[in-house]
């Protein structure tokens, strides 16, 4: 490969759609085919197009083929999907060959093996939490939808850092769960039962990879590669059991651990520092996401709504200190910034069914914080705390289609419509999707 691809700048090759695209320009290539610049219906977006190896080593290549029409007609799950837009005729043209049509991937997003080499970066920790929060979500609404994504792994996302948004791409190898579509996956993203050969990937096994890819964001280090990944010669048959047979979190509790980080590798002791400064609960979703259990049990596994439980309990937990430095509270009560030590200042709490937040300009609640939610509005803020345009003084504000039913602590019942505001005084109280919310002043 000579770096400009099969396809010469310029061919024009019809799509099912009978909409015709010319080739611009040659963008990248990877393990089954080269993306494209091209343009489309009077618009610049991305083609990728088959290799002929690829191909060849798929021996059902048009059901293949089949299943991407049938995604196309269906539409994506999510904002968050780079999904295929148009699929192109077999080009036997001397290509024998065919390629589907998506967006193309903004100048400002950043793919996963950059924040690793720290050539990209997050501006905060809530931002890689948005970003974790993004891609659970999107992999919710799409295995409600029957789907499993059949091959996640690093290469899949492409994020904002400044946002913490994320776009999904290669989404040509969802199926419908179950079916086999020739794909397997890519190495050290693999379920352990994947790698087995125990299964063929399905939701379950996308949940393993999925929970790699949050460690990955998280602690900047794969959560199977300990101690034990650093050998002179990593054979075929040691990686089987590394990420198969003998799977082992590098910071499973075990006192026993065979797979602890190494404090002397630089990526290992950044994991220990990372691990450190995370909620309990976090480090508690992750151990139980690989567990031996889980390891061995793919149904033991946390799902989804477990993990945007945890996620916006994190967000919403996290404050700014004057020195620019964030806080993670507890409790939603007061607290001092372990860079400064300037104690955090915190008036109000809320006071939710499991945990209290703390109520400060700009907290949310969420959706999936309050109980059950269905994948089309799990991380949708339902409040949000947000200062009087008069006064400063700050009002939690119905972002959802219902009415509130608010008491006061004299008793007083008012009902809070959508759009409008409660004030932060203590002890007062409000229902919302029919858990009680109350505000309580910290001592």
């Amino acid at each position: 490969m000579d770096g400009t691809g099969t396809l010469e700048v310029g061919k024009r090759i019809k799509t099912v759609s009978n909409d015709t695209l010319t080739v611009k320009e040659f963008l990248a290539e990877g393990g089954q085919g080269e993306v494209y610049k091209v343009t489309y219906q009077g618009a610049e977006k991305a083609l990728k197009w088959y290799k002929k190896s690829f191909l060849d080593s798929n021996k059902n290549i048009q059901a293949f083929y089949d299943n991407l029409r049938t995604n196309i007609n269906k539409g994506k799950p999510s904002e968050e999907f780079l999904w295929p837009l148009d699929i192109t005729e077999w080009d036997n043209n001397g290509n024998d060959s065919f390629g589907y049509i998506m967006d193309l991937r903004p100048p400002e997003y950043y793919d996963i093996p950059k924040f690793m080499r720290g050539t990209a970066n997050f501006s905060s920790y809530r931002k890689i939490i948005d970003t974790c929060l993004h891609i659970v979500d999107a992999y919710r609404k799409l295995h409600n939808m029957g789907y499993s994504y059949q091959d996640l792994n690093d290469g899949n996302f492409f994020i904002y850092p400044e946002k913490g948004k994320v776009l999904i791409c290669d989404n040509d190898n969802v199926a419908p769960n179950g079916r086999e579509m020739g794909i397997i996956g890519k190495p050290r993203y693999l379920a352990p039962e994947v790698v087995l050969g125990k299964t063929k990937p399905n939701t379950q096994t996308d949940i393993f990879s999925m929970s790699i890819i949050l460690y990955i964001l998280f602690c900047n280090n794969h959560p199977l590669e300990g101690k034990r990944y650093f050998v002179p010669a990593l054979s075929a048959e040691l990686q089987k059991k590394l990420y198969g047979s003998e799977a082992y979190f590098m910071m499973d509790p075990d006192p026993n651990n065979p797979n602890k980080p190494e404090p002397k590798i630089k990526n290992h002791k950044d994991s220990i520092t990372f691990w450190k400064c995370l909620p309990d609960y976090i480090r508690e979703i992750f151990s139980n996401a690989f567990s031996q259990d889980s390891i061995k049990n793919p149904n033991r596994r946390p799902s989804e709504i477990n993990w945007l439980k945890v996620l916006t309990r994190f967000r919403s937990e996290i404050v700014d200190c004057s020195c620019g430095n964030e806080v993670f509270t507890k409790n939603g009560e007061p607290c001092k910034c372990e860079c400064c030590g300037k104690k955090i200042q915190i008036p109000f709490r809320l006071i939710l069914r499991d945990y209290s937040i703390p109520a400060i300009k700009n907290s949310r609640i969420y959706k999936c914080q309050l109980g059950v939610c269905s994948a089309n509005n799990a991380i949708d803020p339902v409040a949000s705390i947000v200062p009087s345009k008069d006064t400063g003084e700050l009002h939690i504000w119905n972002k959802t289609k219902d009415i509130w039913n608010a008491t006061t602590p004299s008793g007083k019942h008012k009902k809070v419509v959508p759009e409008s505001k409660i004030p932060l005084k203590d002890g007062i109280k409000f229902i919302v999707d029919d858990q009680e919310i109350k505000i309580e002043a910290n001592k």
